[in-house]
């Protein structure tokens, strides 16, 4: 079995996909040791378990551990999708982290607060891009791109990314304008008073809508619950990363603690919102 030639193949699918340079050198580090143990074993189960056996001989940390599995799944369904390999990734567990995970939302609370006017518009944002509430606030209608369904945010550190955004939340995005009318200096929603908001004015507005609904949530759970669907739907650990601008995968792997799903290479899986 040439492994090192099935790894490039991995790494130029993960460029088309569009995943950046650092994603793609984490995961070609992670499978190092992987191509190591394979290069003279045949890739079939038995062989798979006893190298998860030695990951676990290493004894790295739940998170780091966690990760390096979820690179060797991503690769494996490659192999399955492309017809060039038939293996059962899913004998591959994760440690339990006891990092302590998000509180969670459920999914049809969160639908009740999707409403069409301004403020579930900004909701429906939150919970479709998992943007922060100052990416949220900053946002500038010239940084819809309409025509290709992707946001471009500007990050922590001043970091430029693009976030897929699914049709219904583009349709809400336009009405609301059309309605607004009102345009200050391009910026996507207005508060009342008709000025850009304040990262703690847009949380009020968030805070309220759900407490009519009879729950009490803090900063941050949108953008949680945002992740966990997503890794939920099987999307992959490094593509939820990507999107939600982490700099490193651990910080996203939390999330895998509040789902039994196995992750999965699922980047056609972005639309949340059905």
């Amino acid at each position: 079995m040439d492994i090192d030639n099935f790894i490039e193949r991995f790494r130029f699918n993960l460029k088309l996909k569009g995943f950046s340079e650092n994603t793609i050198s984490s995961y070609l580090n992670d499978l190092k040791g992987f191509a190591d143990f394979f290069s003279n074993k045949s890739l079939n189960e038995q062989n798979l378990l006893k190298y998860r056996d030695e990951l676990v001989n290493k004894h790295y940390a739940a998170s780091t551990f966690n990760r390096k599995l979820s690179s060797i799944r991503a690769f494996l369904k490659f192999l399955n999708k492309s017809g060039l390999a038939e293996i059962d990734y899913s004998l591959l567990k994760n440690k339990k982290n006891n990092r302590k995970a998000p509180n969670y939302i459920a999914k049809d609370v969160i639908y009740k607060a999707l409403t069409k006017d301004r403020d579930g518009l900004i909701i429906r944002m939150m919970y479709a891009t998992g943007l922060r509430i100052s990416e949220l606030v900053n946002l500038k209608i010239s940084d819809i791109l309409f025509d290709s369904g992707f946001i471009r945010i500007k990050g922590k550190g001043n970091k430029e990314r693009f976030i897929p955004i699914d049709e219904k939340s583009l349709e809400g995005i336009k009405e609301y304008v059309k309605i607004r009318g009102y345009n200050y200096k391009g910026y996507l929603f207005l508060s009342n008073r008709k000025k850009p908001f304040t990262r703690q004015g847009m949380w009020k507005v968030i805070k309220k809508k759900f407490r009519k609904l009879g729950l009490d949530i803090k900063p941050h759970m949108l953008r949680h619950m945002f992740a966990t669907h997503m890794i939920e739907n099987g999307a992959n650990i490094r593509a939820v990363q990507e999107m939600l601008g982490h700099e490193s995968v651990v910080t996203t792997q939390i999330y895998t603690e509040i789902t039994d799903n196995s992750l999965k290479e699922a980047l056609d899986k972005f639309d949340v919102i059905k």
